[in-house]
């Protein structure tokens, strides 16, 4: 008995569906992905200004590591 038209649209929106939904789930993770290798790097770069404002006293390294930790925070806080 073959099916209807009619019968196979409510199975092709549900796989339209769910592959849409699929997507947006790998797109969401990449974007979370991105964002963690964003903060790493900030994390890597704050302990490097860190550890040279310790160093050598300069306190321009300590002001560029405060604001390394002050956009770390703003991504965590978007989250």
């Amino acid at each position: 008995m073959p099916s209807s038209p009619e019968s196979d649209r409510p199975l092709d929106e549900s796989t339209e569906e769910i592959r849409r939904k699929e997507r947006e789930l790998a797109e969401a993770e990449v974007k979370l992905a991105r964002r963690e290798r964003i903060v790493n790097r900030l994390r890597i770069l704050q302990v490097f200004f860190s550890l040279v404002a310790l160093a050598t006293g300069n306190p321009a390294y300590r002001w560029a590591a405060s604001c390394a930790q002050w956009v770390m925070e703003r991504f965590r806080d978007s989250e």
